[in-house]
């Protein structure tokens, strides 16, 4: 009688939950869509912080849905991660400029003492992202199964 442990099918074996290639792969489209969207939105059409961030979930939908397609599962941590790492990196961009009076005070869009924006926009980002993957990985099921992949 064999053991569970004899079995060396690489099929079986635990793998990653997050595949960082693809997180890698996400955040990168999510984040550049971003800088461009937002430095149009800023610099030329004037339509504040509001619209650079809804430019930015619209982005993270699309991260998120690349994704899963790189990592050929609906896996909604990848999702997450991507959000995570985005608004760690914007939220430091923020800052700085802010810090730096880079950008003006406040910041554009936002009127003075409006925390609504920190409250609701890392909500939006962490659910256009993980919706994103879950998406992506359900084309990716579907498009396997036509195809008999």
């Amino acid at each position: 009688m064999t053991n569970a442990t004899d079995n060396r099918d690489p099929r079986s074996l635990p793998h990653d939950d997050v595949a960082w290639t693809a997180v890698w792969t996400g955040y990168a489209i999510a984040a550049m869509g971003t800088l461009l969207a937002g430095a149009w939105g800023l610099a030329s059409a004037g339509k504040g912080m509001w619209w650079v961030a809804n430019a930015g979930v619209c982005f993270l939908l699309v991260g998120g849905l690349a994704a899963s397609l790189v990592a050929k599962t609906a896996e909604p941590l990848n999702g997450a991660f991507i959000a995570v790492l985005y608004f760690a990196t914007f939220t430091l961009i923020i800052f700085v400029g802010e810090f730096l009076a880079l950008l003006p005070d406040p910041l554009p869009g936002l009127p003075r003492g409006d925390s609504t924006f920190y409250f609701v926009w890392p909500l939006a980002q962490l659910a256009a992202a993980t919706v994103g993957a879950v998406a992506g990985g359900w084309f990716h099921a579907r498009y396997r199964g036509r195809s008999g992949r």
